[in-house]
């Protein structure tokens, strides 16, 4: 009878302890968890968004260079003219002599005139550049300037080089409010990059940047065109064309997709879980261990209180035995 009620008083108190304990354990590791991937988010979007708009001043900049080229009323002239006018390269190589960040310019006329920077070779004509898609659709839309990230092969001028470049592309209006020309701006890339690229493995967890381009192709900071991963193919499949700013959560984290200024070319950052999950397994660990210890240390304290009860109960039963017996 005794033996039995001892068992009983164990398993009931064990069980009501060993609920508490997981029921409270849970709480408390999935209230952090999702405190912490919050945190993570808003701080990325915090600290990316920021660098989002270094980037777009960055990138306005470069169109006001570019707009010292365009307003200019003498390429105006030259460009309507078939007479070549030397006077232009000296402006480009000028221009980019003063900024370290533009690697070349072209300007097409309407008229069939052609001039580029000193650095520049093997320049195709206007209506070869007319056909290339890109820049097809640009010319007959309503928009006076764009960013493209574009393959070599869509170059104005050839190059085996297998990187991709940015390149800015402005319509050449005149005082009148006519088209003279065209005007392509390449930009250093790597440069535009950096403002989304951290080493710190805190904030990206060692993850690089990537660019997601308007012909659906995924670019690392050098340009050069790579396979996506698994996570970065979820990422392709969700995205907008208009969204400016898209987040996606995947496997691997949160991937966060800029839309780059004038551009249907985005920016993509992989906020990387693995050191809040690393951070979270080391507190499920905790948590076992602990509620291990805190197990072990009832069931003494319960063996302890059951025979502080029930020892006095048997001593009295046997009295009440012996007093029966007589």
């Amino acid at each position: 009878m005794f033996r039995s009620l001892d068992k009983k008083m164990k398993i009931i108190l064990l069980s009501v302890i060993l609920l508490y304990v997981v029921l409270s354990s849970i709480l408390v590791f999935r209230t952090i968890e999702n405190r912490s991937s919050e945190m993570q988010r808003q701080l990325s979007l915090q600290y990316t968004g920021q660098q989002h708009k270094n980037a777009q001043l960055f990138m306005k900049w470069m169109e006001e260079m570019a707009s010292l080229v365009t307003n200019n009323t003498v390429v105006h002239e030259s460009l309507s003219s078939s007479d070549y006018d030397n006077t232009i390269p000296p402006i480009l190589d000028g221009m980019i002599s003063s900024n370290l960040y533009i690697l070349d310019m072209v300007l097409y006329g309407n008229s069939g005139s052609v001039y580029a920077s000193s650095n520049v070779s093997a320049i195709r004509p206007f209506h070869e550049i007319k056909q290339v898609t890109e820049y097809a659709k640009f010319l007959g839309s309503d928009l006076t300037s764009e960013w493209m990230i574009q393959s070599p092969s869509s170059l104005v001028y050839k190059n085996s080089d297998p990187r991709r470049r940015l390149v800015y592309t402005a319509k050449i209006i005149d005082k009148h409010g006519l088209s003279v020309g065209l005007l392509l701006m390449t930009v250093d890339l790597k440069k535009m990059n950096s403002f989304y690229h951290t080493d710190d493995p805190e904030l990206y967890g060692g993850y690089p940047t990537f660019i997601l381009t308007h012909d659906q192709s995924v670019v690392d900071a050098n340009g050069l065109q790579q396979e996506p991963d698994q996570w970065m193919e979820g990422s392709l499949h969700e995205t907008l064309p208009d969204q400016e700013m898209t987040i996606n959560r995947t496997d691997q984290g949160i991937v966060l997709l800029y839309r780059l200024y004038h551009s249907e070319d985005r920016m993509g950052i992989l906020i990387s879980g693995e050191p809040i999950k690393s951070e979270l397994r080391l507190l499920r660990n905790t948590l076992i261990g602990v509620g291990i210890f805190i197990l072990a240390l009832f069931f003494v304290l319960i063996q302890r209180l059951s025979r502080s009860i029930l020892a006095p109960l048997k001593d009295l039963y046997k009295k009440m035995r012996r007093h029966h017996e007589i």
